[in-house]
């Protein structure tokens, strides 16, 4: 029969919870700045579709004398 090492099996334990914690964490890291970015680039998108319909409904105006 085997000897259990005590100090070996705790830090094992320890490590074997540790791990996939650390794993969760590091994946919600990574998705909330995947998410700052593509929010970003949206932003980005409408200010760019803003001033493009802005600049279209300047030129369809009639003009004023």
């Amino acid at each position: 029969m085997y000897a259990i090492h005590w100090p070996n099996a705790i830090l094992f334990a320890l490590l074997f919870l540790a791990f996939p914690i650390y794993v969760v964490y590091r994946l919600q890291t990574i998705s909330r700045k995947l998410s700052r970015i593509e929010q970003q680039l949206l932003d980005q998108k409408r200010a760019e579709i803003k001033a493009d319909n802005d600049r279209i409904a300047k030129s369809q105006e009639p003009p004023t004398a």
